[in-house]
């Protein structure tokens, strides 16, 4: 399959389109990301050229929701990463999670890959019951697909190597089934989880937050993206909270030193600033 190559005027004028039509603002994403993206959509669905995606997504409803899901970013795997969630396991979960109520949001929890990596190991701590999560994602057959357990079966090896990578003992595959090419998760896993679509910027975002995981999502934004995003986090985290970004991810912008204390360089965890 050769992929149609958008011209930089033609990829601007979809963003236009977007905007102003059905009012998803994607002016401030990386521009080769998005691109890459749009690309790939018009060759997945035989379009021909920008035109064509235009013409679909002015004449076709059901386009929009196939649109967004492409354009929401992969999570790719299961406990990407390794290190990151056995300090995860080991050092944060049990000792910030004490009582009952403790809040953790995924602004844009994508395919799902690190939602399901959180609840097994809460499950292994012990620590369900204490916690309530919030996925939030711009892309509503994201949601459908994680709350039916969804994934690519082939994506299981990898999966399973990093699981071994993060527990001495169990399997992963204890958590799921295989269907032929598809393979679902165990759908109990997902009590105590609250979905929410919701926007590029999220308005929808849960108050009191005590942990944010927003990892690799912003090397997919321009610096004015990054800084809207780090602010609304910041508002929606208490005091001593933490927010994990990626390992090639950084908060940078006026007076973000006075928002974040950096707590694990290595995994890129901060916390809010009690003042």
């Amino acid at each position: 399959m050769n992929r149609y190559e958008l011209g930089i005027v033609d990829t601007r004028n979809i963003i236009r389109t977007l905007d102003e039509q059905f009012k998803y603002d994607f002016k401030n994403y990386a521009l080769t990301f998005f691109k890459r993206r749009l690309e790939y959509i018009i060759t997945y669905h035989n379009l021909k050229d920008a035109e064509g995606l235009l013409k679909k997504l002015t004449a076709d409803k059901q386009f929009l929701p196939e649109l967004l899901r492409f354009l929401s970013v992969d999570c790719t795997e299961m406990f990407r990463d390794p290190s990151f969630w056995r300090v995860l396991k080991d050092e944060i979960l049990p000792k910030a999670i004490t009582n009952v109520g403790y809040k953790i949001w995924f602004p844009e929890v994508g395919s799902g890959e690190e939602l399901y990596s959180l609840l097994i190991v809460l499950k292994t701590l012990n620590l369900t019951d204490k916690v309530r999560i919030f996925a939030t994602s711009i892309s509503e057959r994201q949601l459908e697909n994680i709350q039916k357990g969804y994934f690519l079966a082939r994506k299981a090896e990898v999966n399973d190597a990093n699981y071994k990578r993060v527990f001495s003992e169990g399997e992963l595959k204890s958590y799921y089934k295989t269907a032929e090419e598809h393979a679902y998760w165990d759908t109990d896993l997902l009590k105590g989880v609250e979905f929410i679509h919701d926007k590029l910027i999220p308005e929808k975002g849960p108050k009191g937050v005590k942990l944010v995981l927003f990892r690799n999502q912003m090397i997919y934004f321009n610096q004015i993206l990054q800084e809207r995003y780090l602010k609304l986090l910041h508002h929606h985290l208490v005091p001593a909270g933490y927010l994990i970004i990626g390992n090639n991810e950084v908060i940078d912008y006026w007076n973000s030193d006075k928002d974040y204390n950096l707590v694990n360089d290595s995994e890129r965890i901060f916390k809010k600033k009690l003042s």
